[in-house]
């Protein structure tokens, strides 16, 4: 599988970027992010992508297993270094879910799932750095997800 993305300079440091499926995002990193057509930095889109990308998994994985999911709120922490060449050293992801009768041993395979097998972004940045993965449900205690998840009993 391909993927391709296409980047032209505006101005100062802003770029027009489109996807492979021609979706346009403006990515600035000039100092100047209060002006109206300022976008998001490259930086700041890395842990967008995972933090999205996991959330898409969780979601669907979720509704596959008949949970009824009334929000999701997915928090990305990166870690980077200091000096260059900077470079991210860890993410940590928090999942808020929020629903009623919840199974936590559903959400934490349908954490697994995203982490070990779909979510792209995840299995990238993974290959060089840790990424931890923990969770609350209804605004409870944070919950880590274990290294393996025992599948679901119906």
């Amino acid at each position: 599988m391909e993927r391709m993305a296409r980047c032209v300079w505006v101005e100062g440091l802003r770029f027009d970027t489109w996807s492979h499926n021609g979706k346009m995002i403006r990515l600035d990193g000039s100092k100047d992010q209060e002006r109206e057509e300022a976008g998001p930095t490259p930086t700041e889109l890395i842990p967008m992508a995972l933090g999205t990308c996991t959330g898409m998994d969780v979601i669907f994985i979720a509704q596959k297993q008949r949970m009824e999911l009334e929000g999701l709120e997915v928090e990305v922490v990166g870690k980077a270094t200091d000096e260059h060449p900077k470079v991210f050293t860890s993410f940590e992801i928090v999942y808020h879910i929020r629903g009623n009768d919840l199974d936590t041993g559903k959400l934490e395979r349908a954490i697994a799932l995203s982490r070990d097998k779909y979510c792209i972004v995840g299995n990238t940045l993974g290959q060089c750095m840790s990424i931890g993965h923990s969770y609350t449900v209804n605004d409870g205690e944070v919950q880590g997800v274990p290294e393996t998840v025992e599948e679901p009993q119906e």
